[in-house]
């Protein structure tokens, strides 16, 4: 009789406690994949305010040679959105994989994914693109053109220049640079020297209407080159 009631007393303990440990669905700390998971983990304001959050901490290489590439980052997000195990699985050097794992390590909390209807741990990837400093002219086997040549350029600039009509504008040229990008668009104009009175603006203006430009070579690969030109302007 007293080994029953002692048998029914350890039992009855057993119960509680049970009854007291969370279940295995509560106490989940598998890493879900991604891909696999009913809602994925989202940066505030979802994965657009994430690259500005990047475009916008991001300390870049202070190397002249650095020239961009794209990174690849994994971590995990936790059930509370914080960042665990960042790491970079794609890199390219310059101190940019350090300055990544900063980066995401101090983002703000994301939301965290989402598996039958229970926040869980997931790991995520993401690439990061850099843009590096472009080459110089005398840096790449194939310098930049415009297409048709730079007479077509000439006369798309004549056309379309509006030359202020101010009496004091006096003849000159207006001095541009940029930089060609691989697809053929220009960024980063810069006047270095204008002739006044809204000469320089008129010349960023007509330049950025520019469609046909062909990009610089360097290993058989198109790449990122600083250009400059003289833009003439007669005066009143």
């Amino acid at each position: 009789m007293k080994n029953i009631l002692a048998l029914l007393i350890t039992l009855l303990a057993f119960q509680q406690l049970s009854s007291q440990s969370p279940s295995p669905q509560e106490d989940n700390n598998e890493i879900y994949n991604s891909n696999g998971v009913e809602f994925k983990p989202e940066f505030p304001g979802g994965i657009g305010a994430f690259y500005k959050y990047v475009g916008d901490h991001f300390k870049m290489p202070t190397a002249n040679d650095f020239r961009g590439g794209r990174l690849i980052v994994a971590f995990t997000i936790e059930k509370d959105g914080s960042i665990a195990d960042a790491k970079v699985v794609k890199e390219i050097g310059y101190g940019t994989t350090e300055e990544a794992i900063r980066l995401i390590k101090a983002s703000p909390l994301w939301r965290p994914a989402v598996q039958n209807g229970k926040k869980v741990r997931c790991s995520y990837m993401l690439p990061i693109n850099l843009m590096g400093n472009p080459y110089s002219i005398k840096e790449v086997d194939s310098p930049p053109s415009y297409q048709g040549g730079f007479e077509k350029l000439k006369q798309f600039i004549l056309d379309n220049y509006i030359t202020p009509t101010d009496k004091g504008l006096k003849s000159g040229n207006v001095l541009v640079s940029f930089v060609i990008e691989v697809d053929g668009t220009l960024s980063g104009l810069t006047i270095y020297r204008d002739l006044g009175f809204g000469t320089g603006d008129e010349a960023i203006r007509v330049l950025s209407a520019t469609k046909s430009w062909i990009p610089a070579q360097k290993d058989g690969k198109n790449v990122r080159c600083e250009f400059g030109i003289p833009i003439p302007v007669k005066g009143n």
